[in-house]
């Protein structure tokens, strides 16, 4: 084992909509943070990765969007 870093999972259920009218459903890793709006306020990373499935015999989505394109964004569980 290469270096004991710990990695947090704990997915959240969300909506986001860009400034340019899309909306992404899907579900986001929010990590060791407790809410959302604390991941999206206070991660030093500039982009959300948002996973989606397709459907039953299609491979998940993945949607990469910069914190700066987001209007708004909804946790839904």
């Amino acid at each position: 084992m290469v270096g004991s870093m710990q990695y947090e999972v704990n997915y959240k259920n969300i909506t986001v909509k860009t400034i340019d009218g899309s909306m992404i459903a899907g579900k986001v890793n929010i990590q060791n943070f407790p809410r959302l709006s604390d991941m999206l306020k206070h991660s030093v990373d500039n982009y959300l990765t948002i996973a989606s499935e397709k459907g039953a015999h299609e491979s998940e989505q993945i949607t990469i969007v910069n914190k700066q394109y987001i209007i708004w964004a909804k946790a839904e569980d």
